[in-house]
């Protein structure tokens, strides 16, 4: 009964996983990270952070390919200049978390969520047009190396920084910024799983090797797949005067859940 019980949750967790990726471009980090830490037994900050960028890879690469296919405009040179900075970003996010307590890489992705979940709130719509956002490559490339050190170090992928920051900088428009989150999460996951892998492991679950628990990947990944239909239509309905309130909301809320757990362990 308890292996039933398992598999329903990260199945669910999965769907939530899909949902906030596909609808929002957020990276089901912001929900696996505290999901892992809850749910299963013996898991660590660290652990349950590498697992989730790793789980992020494919989810983030089913939805960058689903999004972009058919599209004119796929924003890819964009979308490689926000990937360099992140691949840099995201190693050096997870590298440096390795050497934090499991109540630092705790607080650092309260901060990360609280700052980011006030500021969406005051997000402006903006007419974006390619000879700005050519000119504008420097700030790109600093962000997508914020939302790299971000995603790394938080294992949410770096979606949560990304698309407000885009969306700020009028670097992308509010109908394509999902799409090019998902596309540089990719990049971003994959960077900071390796470095994940290359620590030392610091749990005994089974099927875990360095900081990424090999194990729990199947299940949620399913439940993302389960809610794509769902989600993509729930895009698609988010103006963004909708897409500011849902976001900020979301990340203002998950952000007291965290500060009362950590608080009253």
């Amino acid at each position: 009964m308890e292996i039933v019980l398992f598999v329903v949750e990260m199945l669910l967790l999965g769907c939530a996983v899909g949902m906030i990726s596909a609808a929002l471009g957020l990276g089901g980090g912001i929900f696996m990270v505290p999901a892992f830490l809850f749910f299963v037994g013996g898991m660590d900050a660290h652990t349950a952070k590498g697992t989730s960028l790793f789980i992020i890879i494919f989810v983030s690469l089913v939805n960058a390919w689903r999004m972009n296919r058919g599209q004119d405009d796929r924003q890819l040179g964009l979308a490689v200049v926000f990937a360099s900075g992140s691949v840099v970003g995201g190693y050096l996010g997870s590298w440096v978390t390795t050497l934090l307590s499991d109540a630092g890489v705790i607080w650092v992705f309260i901060a990360l969520l609280a700052f980011v979940g006030l500021r969406t709130f005051f997000i402006k719509s903006v007419v974006v047009r390619r000879e700005d956002v050519r000119k504008r490559q420097g700030v790109a490339m600093a962000i997508g190396v914020t939302a790299g050190i971000v995603g790394g170090a938080t294992g949410t992928g770096g979606g949560a920084v990304l698309v407000p920051l885009a969306l700020m900088a009028g670097l992308v428009s509010n109908e394509r910024a999902v799409a090019l989150s998902n596309t540089v999460m990719v990049f971003t996951s994959t960077s900071g799983t390796i470095a994940h892998l290359l620590a030392e492991r610091t749990v005994e679950l089974q099927w875990t090797y360095g900081h990424v628990c090999f194990a729990l990947a199947p299940l949620v990944f399913i439940g993302a797949q389960l809610v794509n239909p769902l989600a993509a239509r729930f895009e698609k309905w988010l103006t963004l005067p909708r897409r500011k309130v849902v976001m900020g909301v979301l990340l203002l809320l998950i952000t007291g859940g965290l500060v009362w757990k950590s608080l009253h362990p």
